[in-house]
């Protein structure tokens, strides 16, 4: 079955998907994690969460990579002939392509997709909106709120002033010095407040 968490950022989506990830490992099923390379906030290899949790991915994909592919080399590499279990981070990176494979393989393991469903300016990711199109199980993950105890709905990305940015690449890494994005409700996202 694919599965997707969405939610914005700050909500712990992968520390929810790390947690997941360790418990299947404990139990000594076959578990792949895989991330797009275009995350680079640590590193191009790490998966990292906020609250600290990290781990290393088995595979990285490249926007031309398929998935089946990447899987079938690592399961080659693990000896083994195949993975029950696969846990994919900031999947909104995902092309269509590669969600339409995910898509075609979770007949017969379980696919866990986490990741943003919209941009700073409010936009569907590629990935995002694929996978809100061909997953069987979508749950929004709650717990980011805005600096006004609503509920955050919207990504903002903000400068280092923190004025709210709503023009530009749609993918942009957060760098903690020149950008950030945060979670705001959607009133004060439409009126660029990114503080009282």
């Amino acid at each position: 079955m694919l599965h997707f968490f969405h939610g914005v950022m700050g909500s712990s989506k992968t520390a929810m998907l790390l947690m997941q990830r360790h418990n299947c490992l404990e139990l000594g099923l076959k578990v792949a994690l895989v991330k797009p390379a275009v995350d680079t906030r640590i590193s191009v290899e790490t998966v990292y969460s906020r609250v600290g949790l990290q781990a290393e991915a088995e595979i990285v994909l490249e926007k031309g990579y398929s998935v089946r592919e990447q899987l079938n080399w690592l399961a080659v590499q693990h000896a083994h002939s195949d993975f029950e279990y696969i846990f994919v981070d900031e999947a909104q990176f995902l092309t269509e392509e590669q969600v339409q494979e995910l898509a075609d393989l979770a007949d017969d393991r379980q696919i866990f997709c986490y990741g943003l469903k919209t941009d700073f300016m409010g936009n569907f990711f590629p990935g995002s909106a694929a996978l809100l199109r061909l997953a069987e199980d979508i749950q929004e993950v709650f717990g980011a709120l805005c600096w006004c105890g609503k509920k955050a709905t919207m990504n903002t990305r903000i400068n280092k002033k923190g004025d709210v940015i709503k023009e530009g690449e749609q993918v942009l890494i957060d760098n903690h010095n020149e950008i950030k994005y945060i979670g705001l409700c959607y009133k004060h996202w439409r009126e660029g407040k990114s503080h009282a």
